[in-house]
């Protein structure tokens, strides 16, 4: 009878240890979205530490999805990262809009966000850029597109960009004088689906 018991204890404990758990063990910490980026629109600067990656579907183009690399001045919390996991960067951008009240200019160096138009076979497009106050199409030709793609790969789950490079934005459409963008990323990142 003991023997019996023995196998039997042995039989599920193997089962046990064989059966993955519903319940996945994600290992994402805030230095997994680590970076260093910089970003220009004429006289003003940034230089950010964190990139957090989304894609979802783009309305009005069936068949194409925007990939969103969003930048920041700060590391994600514990919070953010569960909402991050969902494709979310709510959490991430209401802690920048803090920034808005601070005398310090913190709101205005502290955020950019890099827009690519992708197809379902993850071809790139247009590329789009955005600061606090200033946004621009930087690429919307095919050889713009190439030149901004230094190095792209994008598999769905996993996005590797570098990109250096200046764009003059033609801002006389809003009867403005024309901006100059500029950018130096290099980052390889999850990119998590809008759900």
């Amino acid at each position: 009878m003991r023997s019996f018991l023995v196998a039997i204890t042995l039989a599920s404990l193997a089962i046990g240890c064989s059966v993955p758990s519903t319940k996945t063990l994600d290992t994402r910490t805030s230095q997994t979205f680590n970076t260093n980026a910089k970003f220009a629109v004429d006289s003003t600067s940034l230089v950010l530490s964190t990139a957090v990656a989304t894609i979802g579907a783009r309305p009005g183009a069936t068949g194409y999805s925007w990939l969103r690399i969003y930048f920041y001045s700060f590391p994600p919390t514990a919070d953010d990262l569960t909402a991050i996991a969902n494709g979310n960067v709510d959490s991430m951008e209401a802690r920048w809009q803090k920034f808005a009240g601070k005398h310090d200019n913190s709101y205005n160096t502290s955020h950019a966000v890099i827009q690519l138009s992708v197809d379902k076979d993850s071809k790139v497009w247009q590329v789009d850029m955005s600061i606090p106050g200033h946004s621009c199409t930087i690429a919307s030709f095919e050889k713009d597109v190439s030149s901004f793609l230094q190095d792209y790969r994008f598999d769905g789950k996993t996005l590797r960009l570098k990109s250096k490079g200046a764009h003059l934005c033609d801002m006389s459409v809003n009867s403005a004088p024309n901006e100059k963008f500029e950018w130096d990323i290099d980052l390889e990142t999850s990119v998590f689906a809008k759900k």
